[in-house]
């Protein structure tokens, strides 16, 4: 899985498979880890990183992406 930016995904017509957000990062890095096994995601894109410096609170969200293209 490669890192890409949302705006790379549009230009390339790539399908978003996936949206995950949360705030717990080891929560999300299992769950980036499970995703990594599904073939046809091919990227990921940080759409949002939020955090509070003052309250140490945060939330994250990632996209997946695959090839519009269907392959036999």
């Amino acid at each position: 899985m490669q890192e890409i930016t949302k705006e790379h995904a549009k230009l390339n017509h790539l399908k978003k498979l996936a949206k995950v957000r949360g705030d717990d990062i080891s929560k999300l890095i299992l769950l980036i880890e499970r995703l990594k096994e599904n073939k046809k995601i091919k990227y990921y894109s940080m759409d949002l990183i939020i955090f509070d410096t003052l309250n140490h609170k945060g939330e994250i969200e990632i996209s997946f992406w695959g090839d519009d293209s269907k392959t036999s």
